[in-house]
């Protein structure tokens, strides 16, 4: 089978295809065809090499935590599942591979309400919004949260499933997104230069690249809300020293299982919109292009790698996004 990875950091076209035996699922495993994957900022930070510090890896490094596969065959032990299921999988590296094995706690069956595209999307942006809703936040219904980025994957995420539960929302993303956030329903839109509502949210969290929200985020919360960063950041909180600042990490606390039932509960009861900006071939030119694009302000949504069968058409890509 092929792999896309790379021997050094670098340019996107540092990537390569290898050559490798098809893994054995384990007991407890299955083995998946990998019927397509999503691509991550993080995974065009690790072919930097700029989580060289904080995450030892050996080469070559082949990234991808975001895969949507069949299964192809059983572990021992495995009883909850069956050859030719397709599921959604989210894992710590090794996504960007013709197949995978993964463990039986890191995988669900995908529901018919989300499209192949959108289960390639999926799993790392809506797993992060269910993380944050259901586990760093304590919300009821009635209260307001105010999302800052919220045209972007974790974003509008957040605005469905906050819509979901029945509380009030704020989206805040660039002019150009308004449409599509009053789509999603959120009960408030504002560009970034508009005059924002003070005080206004129970809890905020700013899902901006970089927490590069000029202040947005901070602005629309109340003085003793709480306050969520997605991207490691360091916060101002002088100007309200009450706000209780939390940050998004990994958490073994958190269920990937859990996320996966809660999703699917939400596209089949809701609908779950996950917006997909582009599809490329499912080889290594096509990785290598996704990474050029992932270098760039892309048109909104998340970039996935899919077996030829499932290549949509591209969106223009003279469209910014903030």
């Amino acid at each position: 089978m092929q792999r896309f990875g790379f021997e050094a950091y670098g340019k996107p076209s540092v990537f390569q295809s290898i050559e490798a035996p098809v893994p054995e699922p384990k007991p407890g495993q299955v083995q998946l065809q990998v019927l397509g994957f999503g691509l991550n900022p993080y995974d065009a930070s690790l072919r930097r090499g700029e989580q060289a510090a904080f995450r030892k890896v050996k080469f070559p490094v082949v990234p991808g935590t975001d895969v949507v596969g069949r299964i192809t065959k059983l572990g021992e032990g495995v009883n909850d599942f069956a050859v030719g299921d397709v599921v959604l999988n989210y894992r710590p590296i090794g996504g960007y591979s013709e197949f995978v094995t993964a463990s039986t706690s890191k995988v669900y069956k995908k529901p018919t309400a989300l499209s192949f595209l959108d289960a390639a999307a999926l799993p790392q942006v809506g797993l992060a919004a269910f993380n944050t809703l259901h586990y760093m936040l304590d919300l009821k219904p009635g209260q307001t949260l105010g999302v800052v980025g919220a045209s972007g994957g974790v974003g509008a995420i957040l605005v469905q499933i906050a819509k979901f539960e029945k509380l009030n929302v704020i989206a805040v993303a660039g002019d150009q997104h308004r449409d599509y956030l009053n789509q999603l329903g959120a009960d408030q839109v504002f560009g970034y230069t508009d005059d924002l509502p003070t005080d206004a949210a129970d809890a905020v969290v700013n899902a901006v690249f970089g927490a590069a929200d000029h202040g947005a985020a901070l602005k629309l919360v109340k003085p003793d809300g709480q306050y969520v960063t997605t991207a490691y950041a360091d916060v101002d909180l002088s100007s309200k020293p009450a706000v209780k600042h939390l940050q998004l990490n990994p958490s073994k606390d958190y269920s990937v299982h859990d996320g996966f039932a809660y999703l699917t509960d939400v596209a089949q009861k809701w609908g779950l919109q996950v917006r997909v900006a582009q599809a490329f071939p499912f080889d290594v030119n096509g990785v290598i292009a996704g990474h050029e694009m992932l270098e760039t302000h892309h048109a909104p949504g998340k970039l996935v790698v899919m077996q030829n069968r499932h290549i949509i058409h591209p969106v223009r890509k003279d469209v910014n996004h903030q």
